[in-house]
Formats: C-alpha cells, sequence, structure tokens
C-alpha cells in the first residue's frame, strides 16, 4: 500500500506520513501536482488534513474510496522500520481496516494496530501513534462516533 497527502500538505501531515510509513512498511510517496490518477488501479491512503493536523485516512482501491475515517491524532513519536504490524481488534472498523490494508488480523507479533473506539500503533508494547476516531464511512460502515 502507499501513503501519500494532499497537493500541499502541511510539514506536520508530511512527518505523520513518514512516521506511518516506517511503522506499517508502506511507501510514502509525496504527491506534490500529481493527480491521484498517477496511483492507477493501486490501494493506497490519502492522509487528510484539518487545520494543518491529519485529520482523515481515505482508503483507495482502483482508483474508488473504499474507507474514510476522520480521526484526531492524540499522539505521534517517531519510530525505526520494523516488522509489518497484526491488526488487532472484533469490531466493524478493524475487520474493515483487515480488508483494505490486506493487514493479517489476530495473531502475535511485536507491532500491533489495535483497533477499539480509536486506533493504537503499538510496537513493543509502547504507542506510537494514537488517532482518536470522529467518523467512519465506506465497506459497509457509517457510523458517527
Amino acid at each position: 500500500m502507499i501513503i501519500t497527502t494532499a497537493r500541499k500538505p502541511s510539514s506536520k501531515i508530511r512527518t505523520f506520513c513518514k512516521h506511518l510509513s516506517r511503522f506499517t512498511g508502506w511507501k510514502y510517496i509525496s504527491r506534490g501536482k500529481a493527480s491521484l490518477s498517477i496511483f492507477g488501479d493501486e490501494p493506497f491512503l490519502l492522509v487528510g488534513e484539518h487545520k494543518g493536523n491529519p485529520g482523515s485516512f481515505v482508503f483507495y482501491s482502483g482508483g474508488t474510496c473504499v474507507l474514510s475515517i476522520r480521526m484526531s491524532v492524540s499522539r505521534d513519536e517517531e519510530i525505526g522500520c520494523g516488522a509489518e504490524p497484526v491488526l488487532e481488534g472484533n469490531n466493524e472498523l478493524a475487520r474493515a481496516l483487515g480488508r483494505v490494508t490486506g493487514l493479517i488480523t489476530g495473531g502475535n507479533g511485536e507491532r500491533v494496530i489495535h483497533v477499539n473506539g480509536r486506533i493504537e500503533f503499538i510496537d513493543k508494547g509502547v504507542s506510537y501513534i494514537v488517532l482518536t476516531v470522529l467518523a467512519v464511512r465506506g465497506e459497509g460502515i457509517v457510523r458517527p462516533v
């Protein structure tokens, strides 16, 4: 999966995307003036902005939006590269994230994306990124939180 931004992202958004890229192992591409069509049918995540801060995740597959999450960032710390994370959670959002990202659901791993009312990116028991979910749309889900 690819992580990208709006056309003119703030420095906070670029930094957040780099942290997210290192955690997940997904490739980060700064889009610049390019259209979203440069990704073709390849799945990608567009990190949106709200008042200069990360404000949404919009997942695309085959050029179509399949999942949109409005959120606020509670915590964002730098992390190095590591193993691909596993997805943990037994709810609609966790299942939708699993379908969209292709991440392994359940199982054990040093890196975990825990989904339960919020989305927490954990490495060896330490939270590096914490997102408070405000609303979700797509994949049969329409739920304000």
